[in-house]
Parts: C-alpha cells; sequence; structure tokens
C-alpha cells in the first residue's frame, strides 16, 4: 500500500468510526416518545431505530465491535504512511536516522490521536447528543444491518458478556430507559410548577395513581431490515 492510500484508508476509518460511536449514543440517547409517533406512520426509518432502541445492548455490542476494530486498523494503515512521508523531508535536511525515526513515530502518534478523538469520537458524540432524534433515525439502519451481517459473532460476545454480568446478580437490559415512573413525572411537574414553567396546577400523589411503577411497553415494530 502506497502513502496516499494509507492516508486514504485513514479518513475511511475515522468515518466508520465515528459512525459507530454516533450509533452507539444516538441509540441510547433518543426518546422513543419521538420516535413512536414517526413509525406509525409508516417510516422505515423509525421503524429500525425503535428496534434498535429495544435491543439496545446488542446494537452497543455491534458498535463496541466496529469501534475496537477501526481503532485497531486507524494506527496500523495509517502509522506506516505518515512515518515515511515525514521522514522525507527530514532526510533532505539531513537529520540522523534514529533522530527521524524517533521523531516521525512520536509526530504520527500525537496526529493520529487528535483525529482520532476529536473525529472518530468527541464530534460524533456530542452531535449524537445534541440532536438524538434525527441521528437515530439516520443511524439506526445501517446499524441494525451491521449487526444482522456479523450476527452471529456479536451475540456470542454479548452473550458471554451478560453471563458475565450474572455471575455478579446483575440481570443484563436489552433496551435503554427512555420513559419515566410515575414518581419522575410527578416530581417533574411540581419542579416546573415552582419554577414558574407550567400552570399552577394540583399535582396527585403517584400512590393515588393507577400504578406506582413504569410499565414496559412491548412495541409491535418489526425492523425492516
Amino acid at each position: 500500500m502506497n502513502d496516499w492510500a494509507g492516508l486514504v484508508w485513514l479518513v475511511v476509518l475515522l468515518l466508520a468510526n465515528a459512525f459507530f460511536v454516533g450509533g452507539e449514543f444516538a441509540v441510547i440517547s433518543a426518546r422513543r416518545s419521538q420516535v413512536e409517533p414517526l413509525a406509525e406512520r409508516g417510516s422505515k426509518a423509525a421503524t429500525t431505530a425503535l428496534y434498535a432502541m429495544e435491543h439496545a445492548t446488542l446494537m452497543l455490542a455491534t458498535s463496541q465491535l466496529g469501534i475496537t476494530i477501526c481503532s485497531l486498523l486507524i494506527l496500523n494503515v495509517s502509522e506506516p504512511a505518515i512515518h515515511h512521508l515525514l521522514e522525507i523531508p527530514m532526510h533532505a535536511v539531513g537529520w540522523d536516522p534514529a533522530v527521524i525515526s524517533v521523531v516521525a513515530f512520536v509526530v504520527t502518534l500525537a496526529l493520529v490521536s487528535f483525529l482520532h478523538v476529536v473525529f472518530g469520537e468527541m464530534v460524533p458524540k456530542n452531535l449524537a447528543f445534541s440532536i438524538p432524534d434525527r441521528a437515530v433515525l439516520i443511524l439506526a439502519p445501517p446499524l441494525v444491518w451491521v449487526s444482522r451481517v456479523f450476527g452471529p459473532v456479536i451475540h456470542a460476545l454479548n452473550g458471554m458478556a451478560n453471563a458475565f454480568l450474572r455471575l455478579f446478580r446483575v440481570e443484563p437490559k436489552n433496551e435503554a430507559a427512555s420513559t419515566f415512573t410515575i414518581e419522575e413525572v410527578a416530581t417533574i411537574v411540581d419542579r416546573s410548577r415552582r419554577e414558574g414553567c407550567s400552570p399552577t396546577l394540583p399535582v396527585p400523589s403517584p400512590r393515588s395513581w393507577s400504578s406506582p411503577t413504569r410499565r414496559p411497553v412491548r412495541s409491535r415494530f418489526r425492523s425492516p431490515i
């Protein structure tokens, strides 16, 4: 592989890493109440997004596998290319080869780490957190597709992780929490009323409501992918 091809692969792998990071945070940050109406109106992207949100641990396993592979490949593919490109001007000015090798490695490592952390991690993470309901509609369909393609590997890894949790009496959950308990709703309404953000209305005690616990809702939506 020549040096310029290595730089092209660096860009491709950074975009792939950003996709997995953005998809991971979009799935756990999106609100079901915003996505479900779109699915009811026939949006395939929303239907797939709901599927991803209901299988959050599987989507996170897919994202983590993708991020790990991209992270390993980024340095292995880009380091030789950038290292060689940096050596050319250093040789031209007559630097010692041993010094050139060390300096080129340090600069390459710093540059690749900066690009990876900022553009491969922080930018997609902050974007997914800022607009999660829109991001999940864009990122969930391809993320679900990847989870289907590499299904056996991802299910095996996810199963081993869940088995490890059960050793410590922790029951794994598939769906990210996107609802509130009645107590939480009452607290939100009461706080809004005290801060003048809602009309002054009596807030009933959670015990007077029909159920004091969160009611899980089983979605009737299936991923079209």
